[in-house]
Order: C-alpha cells, then sequence, then structure tokens
C-alpha cells in the first residue's frame, strides 16, 4: 500500500485529532463545557480531513462525500462557542445559538438544486468536477466569509474579556487570556494559509502546485494540533474563567445613566478610596478583584468601577499596581531589606507573577526592580 506525502501527514493529523478529542472530553476538569465544545471540534476536524487518507482506497456514497465536506461549516462556530465557555464559567446554550448552524444550512441549500436533490448521475457529475461548477465556487468564497466572520467575533470577546479582566481583576495571569489570544494568531496564520490554498482553487490550473500548497496547509495543522496537544496535556486545569455578569463601566455608565452625581460626591468617594488603600493595604491580597475591594470598603461593585474607571482614568488592574510598585519601592529603598530577593518582594507586594511585575514596574518607575535595587544603592 502506498502512501502520498499528503496521505501520511492525514495519518498523523488524524491521529493527534482523535487523541486530543479524547483527552479532553475525558479529562477531569471544573470547565467541561469549553472542553466539550473543543472535543467535539476536532472529532468533526478528523473526519472532514480524513478523505486525504480514504480517497484513493475507498469511495463513499455521493451524499455522505459531500456531507463529510460541509461538516466543516460547524468547526467556525465550536471554536467561538469554546472561546466563550473558556471566557465565562456560566455560559449555557441558549435557543439564540441555533443561529450557528446558519452557515451549514446556507452551504446544503446552495448544493440542493443540483446535487441533493439532482439523480445520482447528476450528483457523481458535480462531485467530480467540485471546483469548475459554480456551487464549488460559492462554497469556497461561502466558507472563506464564515470562516472570516468568527475569527473577528473571536476576536471582539477577547477583547471584550481583555476589558473586563483589568477592570475587575488585579492579577491576570492566572486567567486563559494569554492562552486564547495565541490560539487565535495560529487560526489566524491557518486561515491566511487556507485562504491561499483556496483563492489558487479558484484560478489556478496546476494539480502539482494545489497539491504543494494543501502539504504546507497540513504540516501548519499538524503544528497546531501538536501544541494544543502539549497545551492541554501540561496545564489542564492551569486556567480560571470569569463570570458573565461582569458589566464594563462604560455600559455601567449608559444603564445607570450616571450623569447626575455631584463632583463633590465622587471627590468624597475618591479620597475615601485611596485613604483606605494607603492604611488598610488590601492590594498585598494577590487574589484582591474589585468586587473583593468593593465589599472591604462598603461600596457597591458597580460603584467602585464608575469610580476607578471613569473618575479616576484608569483600569481596576493598573490602579491596583500602582500601589503594589510603590510598596515594592519602599521595601528596596531600605537598606533592612537587602537580604530579600526580587521574587520575595514579588509575592510580598501582592504579584503572582514576575512577567506581570517586572512589566508593571518598569511601567512605572522606568527601571527593572533590580536596576532600581542597584541604582538607589549607589545613588
Amino acid at each position: 500500500m502506498e502512501f502520498s506525502i499528503l496521505g501520511i501527514i492525514t495519518i498523523f493529523i488524524l491521529f493527534t485529532s482523535l487523541l486530543l478529542a479524547l483527552f479532553v472530553l475525558t479529562v477531569k476538569v471544573s470547565n467541561k463545557k469549553a472542553n466539550r465544545f473543543l472535543g467535539i471540534y476536532f472529532l468533526i476536524f478528523a473526519i472532514h480531513i480524513s478523505v486525504f487518507f480514504y480517497s484513493k482506497y475507498i469511495t463513499l456514497p455521493s451524499v455522505l462525500e459531500m456531507l463529510r465536506d460541509h461538516i466543516a461549516f460547524f468547526t467556525s462556530p465550536l471554536l467561538f462557542f469554546y472561546l466563550i465557555a473558556s471566557i465565562y464559567s456560566n455560559f449555557k446554550l441558549k435557543p439564540k445559538h441555533l443561529f450557528h448552524i446558519l452557515p451549514f444550512v446556507i452551504q446544503i441549500l446552495i448544493f440542493s438544486p443540483r446535487f441533493y436533490f439532482a439523480s445520482l448521475s447528476t450528483r457523481n457529475f458535480l462531485l467530480e468536477n467540485l471546483n469548475n461548477t459554480i456551487e464549488g465556487k460559492l462554497s469556497i468564497i461561502f466558507g472563506l466569509l464564515v470562516a472570516l466572520f468568527y475569527l473577528i467575533a473571536m476576536f471582539v470577546e477577547l477583547r471584550k474579556y481583555k476589558q473586563l479582566l483589568l477592570e475587575n481583576y488585579s492579577n491576570k495571569s492566572a486567567f486563559n487570556y494569554k492562552w486564547l489570544y495565541q490560539l487565535l494568531v495560529l487560526l489566524v496564520t491557518i486561515y491566511c494559509f487556507s485562504l491561499l490554498k483556496q483563492v489558487y482553487k479558484l484560478y489556478g490550473t496546476d494539480v502539482e502546485i494545489l497539491n504543494v500548497l494543501r502539504v504546507i496547509l497540513t504540516l501548519v495543522l499538524l503544528v497546531f494540533l501538536t501544541w494544543i496537544v502539549l497545551k492541554s496535556m501540561y496545564y489542564p486545569n492551569l486556567f480560571r474563567s470569569i463570570n458573565s455578569e461582569h458589566t464594563l463601566a462604560k455600559k455601567i455608565l449608559i444603564e445607570d445613566n450616571i450623569t447626575n452625581k455631584s463632583e463633590k460626591d465622587s471627590s468624597e468617594d475618591v479620597n475615601r478610596l485611596l485613604e483606605f488603600m494607603e492604611t488598610e493595604e488590601p492590594y498585598l491580597d494577590a487574589t484582591l478583584t474589585l468586587q473583593k475591594l468593593a465589599g472591604k470598603i462598603e461600596l457597591p461593585n458597580r460603584d467602585l468601577s464608575i469610580l476607578i474607571n471613569h473618575n479616576l482614568n484608569q483600569h481596576f488592574f493598573d490602579f491596583i499596581n500602582q500601589f503594589r510598585i510603590k510598596k515594592a519601592q519602599r521595601i528596596l529603598l531600605n537598606p533592612d531589606n537587602n537580604q530579600l530577593t526580587i521574587q520575595q518582594i514579588m509575592y510580598d507586594v501582592g504579584f503572582n507573577s514576575k512577567s506581570s511585575f517586572y512589566t508593571a514596574f518598569k511601567k512605572q518607575t522606568g527601571l527593572t526592580p533590580s536596576e532600581y535595587r542597584k541604582n538607589k544603592v549607589f545613588s
């Protein structure tokens, strides 16, 4: 039995996809919904790409062959649901989410007149000359537009997620924003390679070049799958998600129409908040959130959010970390603390990530903690 390069790579992709699907569907994690979406995605992905392996040895009925191709229209919605379920711990499927099967339904309708409702001979002819038919070309264009739509939708949701983290949490390193951002960057890379291949499908004539593009795309997919497998196996419980009830400050302003509160009242609340931060030092708690701080200072969550994000024009993340950095500076300036390591100081002032600490410290002082300590010793 002979295998082409494309066939061999497909075997690896199939094995990896099925392995990952089995892993994410059976591993014990708190956020099972997100894993289910990802697991189903990889099962559908494996079925869709399997044609490059079995096509030389098995001939499926034309309707099954076409449906195998069409189910790819479920992959983008599944990735979108995976991202949403990864962000929000209380995400639930609702009737409105049935909208996301629309791409698959439209694809079926495109092929219905001359394929699904046609004779067997017409079906076989259309399947054999798919790339040269109006249905085949419409399918390629529609598929690219659907994928682009969902990529944009995922970036919009991720941007909102980042804002919610900045407005509600003082440490965002424990959350999965970075992982999801990396995932989207890889998906954009795959989309670009797919776009190149599909455009050549529409206008190219050399089958060999098309096969080379297919090999390149499948190699990129293999790297993508391998990366996800390694991430999932090494960090199955690493990430936390947030509650969907969090609201952005600008939305609170619109919803509550907060325009009539006097400057005096706002100024008093700001002074009370700043005094509380200096005297009680709640920022030393690495898990401090806007909700926790609101409870400590006895202010409603929404009022505190407006106070920090609107009146002080800062994200909660930056607001808390400026106090942590000031505390770190005081520790570094005290000669009695010379025996403390930078990492000890980092944890003492409320940080739980070295990269976050160094980034925030340099942003506020223009120096790294080590440089700051050294400069103050010699000044």
